[in-house]
Parts: C-alpha cells; structure tokens; sequence
C-alpha cells in the first residue's frame, strides 16, 4: 500500500510539474491583475473597453461603457496612475453617463483641436426615467487645460434628419448600438456612424460639416441597412477599413440573426452594397447569417491586405482572407475550417493583435455561452422586442498565428481563458513594456432593478512579454483628420512587411490602444516605415530603430 501511495504522489508531482513546465514555455503569457489594478467593477453590466490617453499625459487609460441598474454603476474611465494601478475619474471628468444604459462608445478628435472627444450610444429606459440618448460629449483639455468634458450633443445638432424626438431629448433616440468615427469623405474631419439594434429602426451616418455640428446624410450615401435586410438589431461597432485600397474607407456592419452588409466607397460621397455582388469586388462571404456582434479587421497573412474575423454568438466563428492581392480584385475566401478558429462558444468580442511580437496578428475571443435564451425571459421588456442572448458563462479563447493561414488554441497555456458572460475586448499596452495587453468585459443582467445572474466583472491581462522586439506609431494628421484614422502603415525590416490600418472601433462595442503596434521577433533595426494619409500624401521614415514609441506627423 505504501508502494502505491508513493507512485501516486510521484506521478502526481511530476503531472504538477509538467503542467507548470508546459505553461512556462508558452510563447505567450498572461497574469491577471484585475483587483490589484482597481479595475475589478464586479457585479456591473459592461459592454466593451476603450483606450485612449485623454489627458495628454503620455500614457493609455481606459474607458468602459455600462448599463446603469444602481448607485456605482455608472461608465468607468479608469485613469492610468502608473505602476499598472488605475483610478475611475467618470464623474469627476463629467462621462460617467449621468445612469444612463450605455452600449458603445467611440473616441475621436472631431474639431480637430488636439484632444481626444468621445461620443457614446445609450439604449432608452426600460423604465420611466430621464432618456439620456446617445450623447457627444467635447474634450475641454486645450481650453481650459483640464481633460473634463462637456455634453455638445445639441451645440453639434447631432440628431437624425426630420426627427423631433432626437431634438426634443437632445440626442440621438432608440436603441444605440455600435457607434466610431471615420473620415469617409477624405475632408480632413470625422464623421460618425450610428448602429440601432431596433429592428426597424434605420442607422445613421453623421457628416461633419467642419464648423462643430453635423448633418445626418444616411439616405444621401445610400448606408442605411433596412432595405437590405429582414430586420436590423444592428450589433456591433461599424467597421470602417479600406478594402479596395483606394484610400478612402469602406464599412462593414454586422446584424444580428441576418446577413452583414458590406458598402464600397465610391469616392463620391455614397457607398454601394457589394454584399450580393458574385463578380469583383465581391462580399458574398458575408452573406453569412450568424449572429455576429461587430467584426475583427487585420491583415493576419502581412499580404497587405485587411481579412476579417466575425464572432458569432450562435454558431461557429468565422474567418475571411482578403484576395485582392492574391488576384487583384476584390473577394473573401472562408478559411474558417483549415484555419482552427471555428470554436463554437457564443462569441461576442474580438480583439487583433500581435501578443507575443512574433510579427504576426493574433485573435482573442470574448465568449459567453450560446445565444439560446429570449431576453423576454430574463428582462421585463416590450412584447415587440424579442431575440435571443447568451445568459450562462463560458471560457474565452485565445488563438496564436501559425504564420500559415492556421491558428493554435493557447488559451489555457498563456492563462488568458477569462470566464463569464462575454461582451467587449480590446487590446494595449498598458505598462508600455512593448507587449499588448488584454482588458475583456463581462455581462451581469438586472430586471426591474434587481440582479438576476451572478456577478461578473471585468478582466485585465497583463502581458508577462518575451524577447521579442517591437514598435508602436503615433500618428499626427496635419492635413488629414487629427487622429489620422484611415492611414495605412507599412513596416519592413529586412524580408519581413507587416501592415496596419488606424481605425476607431472594432468588434462588440470596443476600441484598441490607438497607437499602432508591430511586433517584431528578433528583427534589430527597421528599414522603412511608409504612412498613406487619408489626404493622399505620404510619409517615409526610414532606419528606425526598435523597442519604441515614434510619432509620425503628416
């Protein structure tokens, strides 16, 4: 017996050991400092992380958006202290969302003032209280010297054409969903676009007129969705990327439970849906009816072009290569299947990035559960508004690049699984150590003011980095808009090139650390870097060196 015993104890110490062996050589790894980092917010019902430095101090904070069912619960902007501590500041900065039930958000410099200004969507209340609608709220920072912020939504005339409820409430009605800001017209400012998750209800896109207000020009550019679908609930934040590479961006929106409708710019100030189209340029992949809530955009094969990665939360995930280099012309191929990405987990968020700076882009998962529970049966709501939701917990995925068009399940390895009922997930350097972080948010649902799950809360992954090189690019438009939102950058260090586009806002209602990041393996030195302004200009900067931040001005 003693025999036994002992042979049990050693096998167990050597699977410990093998197990901690097996962790510690993962390419990838991560340690979760959430409740060390302040940033915890349990039993809160989050929808998706953003990160911008709002106070122009040099470092990234963060910004999340809530639903407000009680005292605290307010959206969060956790101003980064330093030491990885970070400090919630939404009230005191004036974006806590005054209760209301927030859905997206989107940062950008809409007048072209240096700061960084942020526009939210808010869904209406379920009850009769103040209807606070999606709001625009101006970042005072160079004029006062204080980063607080002030509601401009009406100053701004941010209402839908021919709509009296939107002037009447002082903003933007119904159901916001997703919502980023994007130069569609090249003209140097930021417009917006608005997604509604009402299944009648249109979305809007937002011109801005270049003077502090806007002009609702939906019908005019032909990028409203009710003509092309059964029903909207339009979930996600918009995609804006250049598909064409004609330098002016293109947008992809996502429905819920119908097809996603892919516009091409045609450089006149509409947009054509190609979505049906089988001959170049084409989106027929798209025609792909699963719930997808936002979409991921990156180049995941460094062959210039930008692939697209849709989690669904009621099927399999899918992954789409962008052929326009392959063939010139436009077309996606579904590598769903030979890519290892198909898990089937009631996705809701994605993030891009590179995590372990290896050169090649990674994709995490935000998962909760499959979309099998009518939200009529969780929350007290009107009989006309009914879908289905994720309502119990699952594990998130992270999938590393092969650098063959395949991906490695690396979740459990690299300690990034998370667990709960997934919404948002963007991806920063939050210790500016080079290497990216992962901050996820997760669902706690209420009704009638009382929980009626268990709590859940938000995660920060702190990247435990390698040896791996890396640079970060700030860009600065002169002529372009401030944010330089639409650029495209290419990197090459000796036979490696690698591409990125600035964008606002990606996946479930989330936004990535606005600074570009390359990752870059065991390269020592940068050979060139090229900048393609939305204006049209180019910068070149050449013999960089690496493990960086740059800013690059056009």
């Amino acid at each position: 017996m003693k025999k036994i015993i002992n042979v049990i104890v050693l096998i167990t110490i050597l699977n410990t050991f093998g197990y901690y062996l097996w962790v510690g050589l993962s390419p990838i790894r991560f340690e979760d400092e959430s409740f060390r980092s302040g940033i915890a917010s349990e039993s809160v019902n989050a929808s998706g992380p953003t990160f911008i430095d709002y106070d122009d101090d040099g470092d990234i904070d963060i910004y999340v958006v809530t639903e407000y069912h009680g005292e605290g619960q307010g959206n969060r902007l956790f101003e980064n202290q330093g030491d990885r501590i970070f400090v919630d500041v939404a009230q005191l900065r004036g974006v806590d969302n005054n209760n209301a039930l927030g859905r997206g958000a989107s940062w950008g410099d809409y007048d072209n003032d240096g700061d960084m200004d942020l526009a939210i969507s808010n869904l209406p209340p379920t009850d009769k209280s103040t209807h606070i609608p999606t709001t625009l709220y101006k970042n005072l920072l160079k004029e006062t010297g204080q980063p607080n912020f002030k509601n401009v939504t009406r100053e701004a005339q941010l209402f839908r054409k021919g709509n009296e409820n939107d002037r009447k409430i002082g903003g933007i009605g119904n159901t916001g969903a997703g919502i980023a800001w994007a130069d569609y017209d090249n003209d140097g400012d930021l417009d917006l676009y608005w997604k509604c998750a009402d299944f009648d209800i249109e979305n809007a896109l937002f011109r801005n007129n270049g003077d502090g207000t806007f002009t609702d020009v939906t019908d005019e550019t032909g990028t409203g969705v009710l003509q092309f679908v059964l029903e909207g609930n339009s979930q996600g934040a918009p995609s804006w990327t250049d598909i064409n590479h004609d330098g002016y961006v293109d947008l992809l929106v996502t429905n819920e439970g119908d097809k996603k409708i892919l516009f091409l710019n045609d450089q006149k100030g509409s947009f054509k849906n190609i979505t049906n189209s089988f001959r170049p340029p084409s989106g027929v992949a798209f025609l792909n009816p699963g719930n997808a809530n936002g979409a991921c955009v990156g180049d995941i094969d460094n062959d210039g072009d930008m692939d697209v990665f849709l989690p669904t939360s009621d099927q399999a995930n899918r992954l789409y290569i962008s052929l326009l280099n392959d063939t010139g012309q436009l077309s996606y191929k579904d590598i769903t299947l030979s890519s290892g990405v198909s898990h089937k987990s009631g996705a809701r968020g994605c993030a891009m990035g590179d995590f372990d700076n290896d050169g090649l882009i990674d994709i995490y998962v935000n998962n909760g559960g499959l979309s099998d529970t009518l939200i009529n049966d969780v929350i007290d709501i009107p009989i006309f508004v009914q879908f289905y939701i994720a309502i119990e917990p699952d594990y998130n995925k992270l999938f590393r690049n092969n650098g063959d068009l395949t991906f490695s399940d690396l979740t459990w390895r690299s300690r990034a699984k998370g667990y709960g009922v997934g919404s948002g997930v963007g991806t920063a350097d939050l210790d500016e150590d080079g290497f990216l972080d992962i901050f996820f948010t997760n669902r706690t649902f209420y009704t009638g003011g009382e929980q009626i799950t268990e709590s859940d809360r938000n995660y920060l992954l702190f990247n435990k980095g390698n040896k791996n090189n890396w640079l970060k690019i700030n860009l600065i438009g002169k002529e372009s808009n401030t944010n330089g939102y639409g650029a495209r950058v290419t990197l090459a260090s000796d036979d490696f090139t690698q591409y990125r586009e600035a964008t606002s806002a990606h996946g479930y209602n989330s936004g990535n650390d606005p600074r570009l990041h390359f990752g870059l393996g065991d390269k020592s030195a940068i050979d060139f870097i090229e900048v393609i302004w939305p204006s049209g200009k180019k910068s070149i900067i050449q013999n960089q060196s690496v493990n960086q931040t740059i800013t690059i001005e056009e």
